[in-house]
């Protein structure tokens, strides 16, 4: 995978400042196990042929540790264009996007160049004049080259007189539109990188809504500001989990609770600040997530300071034996489905905790994001609330189930997040 620019004017020189890359030397980094490396082919007072491609490791890709939580990564992911491509080479060209390269070299930034962009290949559903209709109201002569009859892969070729931020910043925002994958978890930061690189154009481009959506993908983010005013004020969905989760783990008033799949720590947060616990285990098995947990952590006061440790569902830790309380908050869904029996009868056979609170997406309520595939692309299943209860009910047979949902519900489909607190029988806890 790989992006091509190509120019000829008398500043050629200066772009390759715009750039920040020196012509003499091939610039190459490891960024998360993958080889990106930028060459200039020509390089003349009048003329700059340059090329930023990655070789990806497809080992790395299904690695946890310091790398994309994409297990299920499959067929042609890590030869397209793609959002992995863009967001491994982002670094290399930083300076370019941002517009910002040494101050004798400013005036650059602002300028109108004749470029040519080639990249490829794209995987994309989209028809060849989809794909037109989104460059061409830029200023974009578009050539599109397939390499099968089925244009399962196409290679774009773009040519326009443009800054190079502006042509870059458009890159980064419409492949993601031309690929239709997402590799990472969509939120308002997304939001905002789309607006800033979308600045200036995106806002009359005639396509507007659909890149939106596309980008994207969940509809209270690309709604518009009027529509989203009775928001504002709302907590988003996270918090909302998190709190509840929080607010039902303080009427256990339990000791010892275990947060499995504790991510960042923020969940522990809240839960450290509950005076009944005297035991908090943050648990993660990404080394990444238990140092993000180390920094959350660190100068802050708790009723029980968290207890940050690797630990993982596929390996059994007798410290984690007895629990009042195992949480387990939207963790389910990335495990296959097959292996979930294994997991839970760790759990409720050999832990045996208390109580055991488990969140996991409502599948249902996709229909009011209007999406038409999973929340995030390392969910393996998503469930409607009658296979969730079914499956609880299966898993757990000597615990008492009680189910809530959890953010706006909606008449039909219920809340977006489905949540279940299972009560062992045999325990005297409230």
């Amino acid at each position: 995978m790989q992006l091509s620019i190509y120019t000829k004017n008398p500043h050629a020189r200066a772009i390759s400042h715009l750039l920040a890359k020196n012509p003499a030397t091939v610039y190459e980094r490891q960024v998360k196990g993958h080889a990106v490396r930028f060459v200039y082919h020509k390089m003349t007072d009048e003329e700059l042929y340059a090329s930023i491609f990655v070789t990806p490791d497809s080992l790395a890709l299904v690695k946890d540790n310091e790398a994309f939580d994409i297990t299920h990564y499959i067929n042609d992911r890590e030869f397209a264009v793609s959002t992995i491509f863009l967001s491994l080479i982002r670094s290399a060209l930083g300076t370019a996007l941002n517009g910002k390269p040494k101050e004798e070299y400013i005036q650059f930034a602002a300028m109108d160049f004749p470029f040519t962009f080639e990249f490829g290949p794209i995987s994309s559903r989209l028809t060849d004049e989809e794909i037109r209709n989104i460059w061409e109201p830029l200023g974009y002569e578009v050539t599109i080259n397939t390499m099968t009859d089925a244009k399962r892969a196409r290679f774009l070729t773009l040519t326009n007189t443009i800054t190079l931020k502006k042509a870059l910043q458009q890159i980064f925002i419409l492949i993601p539109v031309m690929d239709d994958y997402k590799h990472y978890f969509i939120d308002e930061a997304e939001r905002e990188r789309l607006e800033n690189y979308g600045e200036g154009w995106l806002e009359t481009h005639p396509m507007r809504e659909f890149i939106y959506k596309k980008a994207l993908r969940f509809k209270q983010l690309y709604m518009s500001e009027e529509e989203n005013e009775q928001k504002v004020n709302k907590p988003s969905l996270n918090t909302r989990r998190y709190e509840t989760i929080a607010d039902a783990v303080t009427t256990l008033k339990p000791k010892t609770v275990i947060d499995m799949g504790a991510g960042e720590g923020k969940l522990s947060m809240l839960l450290a600040q509950i005076d009944s616990i005297t035991k908090l285990y943050s648990v993660d098995p990404s080394n990444h997530a238990l140092a993000k947990m180390q920094k959350r952590f660190a100068d802050q006061q708790y009723a029980a300071p968290p207890i940050i440790k690797w630990g993982s569902l596929y390996y059994e830790d007798k410290e984690f034996t007895d629990a009042d309380v195992f949480i387990l908050c939207e963790v389910i869904e990335h495990i296959d489905e097959e292996r979930l029996p294994q997991i839970m009868q760790l759990i409720t056979q050999n832990y045996t905790p208390k109580h055991l609170i488990i969140t996991t997406p409502n599948a249902e309520y996709n229909t009011v994001y209007e999406l038409e595939v999973m929340r995030h692309d390392d969910h393996r299943f998503e469930w409607d609330r009658k296979q969730f209860e079914a499956w609880c009910k299966a898993v757990a047979p000597n615990y008492d189930l009680q189910f809530e949902g959890i953010g706006s519900v909606h008449e039909q489909y219920g809340a977006p997040t489905q949540m279940c607190i299972m009560t062992r029988r045999d325990s005297h806890a409230i």
